[in-house]
């Protein structure tokens, strides 16, 4: 059987296949008007690259589907959902539970007018004129989040009901109400508040694409195996068990999942993640094989007290639209982004109607892309077209030629990448100078090099599955099933274990079953249980804790005494994640052999990038085997993306058929 995994990106969707003998995959266009059809294209290239006779025929055979969207993320991102309304305890309408307002929740995703504060007594009547001056004034969710409802939701799911009795669902005018003790458990009441307006905000254009893709291809395809979504715990579920909180960045988490197996592979043990798209580019870091994660963390710069892996992202890609700087400090410089041309009408040398300039037209003007061999030459680049784009709107603007605009957008977009690195060692306080770079993504291997120099590294990686790097990442993810409980009192006693392991057993139970539901079996399956205890001020931490410690009350303190030095801990929930192990694609080793790659270089080409000369000579990227070496300046071209050596760099093929960067 095949297990599909197929990531949804702001420019192109990646498609991976695997059947634990062969992998392969494909890269079609993202429609965002409808990502369905993103999704039937990528099987459907799937299937004819396999051998098969047709999408139906295909997904007799496959057995499982793992599904990555940028949905909600876009939406919050391009702020783009409807209007939320949000009721709170009295007294919280401004500061939103926090010592410093509401900050960007209030200037971003919530206007002022509609939080309403109400007191813990106030009556239906007092509820109901509520929601309804919200709903008459516009809005078309409404959450409810009170103090403290994370022990006692009783307050909450009440008013709740109030208010779906007065709006019934199946009434013309009916509101959708969320009570944010149903989205997060969090102790924390501005982080329950904010999840719940963040999973309002994006529920409704990610339910409908869900719904729609698993109803095409149950009915229309017939098919019959499982389809999970991807979330950002690195997990995957079934839409039954999906909110759309759970698959913020979940792509992105995805290639972390995939840096961290192969960084096991490979023996390391710190790097650098780095992921370059047509739309974004972003950045996280391994530790000791391991993702860092960060509590508090944040969610497209909205503060959360969730624990989340470390990722920083910026709206930098190929289709990133490039303008120049006149007047002010950066007069003569280059911007580029956060404006992106995406897949349609896309860069202008696409010839599909973009009238701006971007980095892809910047990188074919300056030879560093071939026109006549992008993706493998399925796609037709017009690179006098890119050149006269940049010439007209960059280089002309500026005063300066068509070779010096396209160095500049080039070293701009490097130098905004480099940033990034540098902002993580600030931000994680960690050294970052003795870290393997990892590069991937549809772009990953143009900026792998230059990115390196610029941050100080002298190491770097790039993969043959590279420009599906997080579908990659997807399939070799398990499935995993958070749930969380609060619990009734901090103190740890007797009766409150005794309560603790109840609710595990609960849980577990609830585990097996929702597999069930996603035609799973419920086999084999691994707990990891975490408690969120109060730390010092308001903050809580998450402490991982063996089950054993459940056995009495005196061992669970003992336990989390040693991870957190409290004397007395207070316990806020309990968590529990529900692990299944799924089979991975296998990476075969070859052997190495001689250093020569002269059979894979098929010429050479004038770049205005990395080399002295102003030329690279060119190599075929699946033509190139393991142990050959190629000297920079040199132009790696793959049936999928483009890999860069400069001068001062070289690159050997590894078993897996990777490449390791080196310089000096």
């Amino acid at each position: 059987m095949w297990t599909v995994d197929i990531d949804v990106g702001g420019t192109l969707t990646d498609g991976l296949f695997a059947n634990g003998e062969k992998i392969a995959s494909v890269k079609v266009d993202t429609t965002p008007h409808d990502l369905t059809v993103c999704l039937f294209d990528c099987l459907s290239q799937g299937a004819e690259k396999l051998g098969f006779a047709d999408t139906k025929t295909f997904l007799e055979d496959v057995g499982l589907i793992r599904w990555s969207t940028t949905i909600t993320s876009n939406v919050l991102a391009e702020l783009r959902g409807p209007r939320i309304g949000l009721i709170v305890s009295k007294g919280q309408e401004k500061k939103l539970y926090g010592e410093n307002g509401g900050g960007e929740m209030l200037s971003r995703l919530l206007a002022q007018r509609d939080v309403v504060g109400l007191a813990d007594s106030s009556s239906e009547t007092q509820i109901m004129n509520a929601a309804r001056m919200l709903l008459e004034s516009g809005v078309r969710r409404i959450c409810i989040n009170l103090e403290g409802a994370h022990r006692q939701a009783d307050r909450e799911i009440s008013w709740k009901r109030t208010i779906d009795q007065q709006y019934p669902d199946h009434f013309l005018g009916s509101v959708p109400v969320l009570a944010g003790s149903d989205i997060s458990k969090s102790s924390d009441d501005r982080t329950r508040a904010f999840c719940a307006v963040i999973n309002a905000y994006t529920h409704g254009a990610l339910a409908a694409t869900l719904f729609k893709a698993e109803d095409d291809l149950r009915a229309t395809s017939r098919y019959a195996g499982s389809f999970l979504v991807s979330h950002i715990n690195g997990g995957v579920a079934g839409i039954a068990k999906t909110r759309a909180l759970d698959t913020l960045e979940s792509g992105p988490v995805l290639g972390i999942l995939g840096s961290a197996h192969l960084a096991k592979i490979y023996g390391l043990r710190d790097v650098i993640a780095m992921d370059i798209g047509g739309t974004t580019a972003k950045v996280s870091v391994l530790a000791n094989g391991e993702p860092v994660y960060r509590k508090p963390s944040d969610l497209f710069g909205i503060p959360v007290e969730l624990s989340l892996p470390y990722l920083r992202s910026i709206a930098l890609g190929g289709g990133s639209i490039v303008k120049p700087v006149k007047g002010g400090k950066n007069s003569g410089a280059v911007q580029l982004g956060p404006e992106s041309m995406g897949s349609y009408p896309g860069p202008a040398c696409y010839n599909l109607g973009g009238d701006q300039a971007t980095l892809t037209d910047a990188f074919v003007t300056a030879g560093l892309i071939n026109p006549d061999f992008f993706l493998g030459g399925t796609k037709a680049i017009d690179r006098e077209l890119a050149r006269k784009t940049i010439e007209e709107l960059v280089a002309q603007p500026l005063g300066i030629s068509v070779e010096h605009a396209c160095k500049a957008v080039i070293e701009r977009a490097f130098e905004m990448v480099a940033a990034m690195i540098a902002s993580a060692k600030s931000e994680l306080q960690i050294d970052l100078s003795k870290q393997t770079l990892f590069a991937y993504g549809g772009n990953g291997g143009l900026f792998a090099c230059s990115v390196a120099e610029k941050a100080g590294l002298r190491n770097v990686q790039v993969f043959s599955l590279g420009p599906v790097f997080s579908a990659f990442g997807s399939s070799v993810s398990d499935i995993c099933h958070v749930y969380e409980r609060a619990l009734p009192e901090s103190a740890i006693s007797e009766g409150g274990v005794a309560k603790i392991r109840e609710m595990v057993d609960e849980m577990k139970a609830e585990g097996a079953q929702d597999l069930l539901g996603e035609g799973i079996q419920p086999e084999a399956l691994s707990h990891a249980i975490e408690f969120e205890v109060a730390g010092k001020g308001k903050h809580s931490i998450s402490v991982a804790c063996p089950e054993s410690a459940l056995a009495s009350a005196k061992e669970l303190e003992s336990a989390i005494r040693k991870s957190t030095g409290a004397d007395s801990p207070r316990l806020d929930l309990v968590r529990l994640r529900v692990k299944k192990e799924m089979a991975k694609p296998q990476l075969n080793e070859e052997k190495l052999q001689e250093s020569d790659s002269s059979h894979a270089r098929v010429g050479k080409r004038r770049v205005l990038w990395g080399s002295s000369n102003g030329e690279a000579q060119i190599y075929r990227w699946e033509s190139l085997r393991p142990g050959n070496r190629v000297e920079g300046c040199a132009v790696l071209e793959g049936a999928n993306t483009t890999y860069f050596v400069p001068e001062g760099w070289a690159i050997t093929m590894d078993g897996y058929g990777n490449g390791k960067l080196t310089r000096g």
